[in-house]
């Protein structure tokens, strides 16, 4: 398990500074940039519509981020474009049997299809492919797993995922003379099932820090929220000595530090920003200063 908490004196020091400048209590201002900055944090983790980004955007709590993640779990599972040379970058982790048939071989190479009699299986078998009668292709005999439980098929895509929680291409396995994919071959239902099963759970790596967002009166989208209870916790005050804290637990995420740093980052740059304008606007109201033909405030000192 991985915990990542939010913690920053830098930014703790910049609130302190927009309170005392706008005149606010600090309880209001930790609550308010308190939850923006864990809404920034979960607009950068995956998924977002544009992979790779560090800046907070508001897509990436969109409707298109949430396709995003469940299309990537859909090619992952049975197949699509992926961002891969690999040979087999195409083709899923499983495979829909539809109204393909197995052929079971006998030593002497004799096929079976009758059932009742008594069968000798090879670790290879052959399967004619429904959408291709013609064409017929060995398998690994083990990965035909029409009725595969949730929890074996589970085990079989954990034992493929890399360390970003994807399946890059699927590999092969030389049995004798046979090369065969390490794909496992599984009915429509089971298949509909377990895609379905993994699907829902897109938007957990956001939702660690959807419990301090909440806390501090933001609101998200149901896709991130109904992960929030099991995937962060929070504590806050907003009253004497004010603080929130968002703890999001196990993020199966790599380096989740570096999207929680990114969001602290953008977050105390926009609140110096604050800080400037608001004793800018200050220093113009007492004379100190003007602001320019170009909006630009500039000092209004005598010579």
């Amino acid at each position: 398990m991985i915990d990542v908490s939010i913690n920053s004196s830098k930014l703790d020091y910049a609130l302190q500074r927009l309170a005392s400048a706008a005149r606010v209590d600090l309880g209001k201002v930790i609550k308010q940039e308190g939850g923006n900055v864990a809404k920034s944090i979960m607009m950068i983790l995956p998924p977002t519509p544009s992979s790779g980004t560090t800046k907070p955007r508001g897509s990436g709590l969109s409707l298109k981020a949430k396709q995003q993640g469940e299309n990537a779990i859909k090619s992952d599972l049975f197949g699509g474009r992926r961002r891969s040379g690999a040979r087999y970058a195409s083709i899923g982790l499983f495979q829909r049997i539809g109204s393909s048939t197995i052929e079971y071989e006998s030593i002497g190479r004799k096929f079976y299809s009758d059932r009742t009699r008594k069968k000798k299986r090879t670790e290879t078998a052959t399967v004619r492919l429904g959408w291709e009668r013609s064409k017929s292709i060995r398998i690994y005999f083990k990965f035909w797993r029409p009725s595969a439980s949730d929890g074996e098929l589970n085990n079989f895509h954990l034992r493929f995922r890399n360390k970003y929680g994807r399946v890059p291409f699927v590999s092969q396995s030389t049995i004798g003379r046979w090369k065969v994919q390490d794909q496992m071959w599984i009915s429509d239902g089971t298949a509909d099932r377990y895609l379905s099963a993994v699907q829902s759970r897109v938007g957990y790596a956001k939702a660690g820090f959807a419990a301090a967002a909440i806390a501090c009166g933001m609101r998200l989208p149901a896709w991130v929220r109904r992960h929030s209870q099991r995937a962060g916790v929070a504590s806050f005050n907003f009253g004497a000595n004010p603080y929130v804290t968002g703890t999001a637990t196990n993020i199966k995420v790599p380096d989740p530090s570096r999207y929680v740093d990114a969001g602290l980052k953008f977050r105390e740059k926009i609140t110096l920003k604050k800080v400037d304008a608001i004793l800018a606007n200050r220093a113009v109201n007492l004379g100190f200063a003007k602001v320019d033909g170009a909006g630009r405030v500039q000092e209004n000192m005598p010579a």
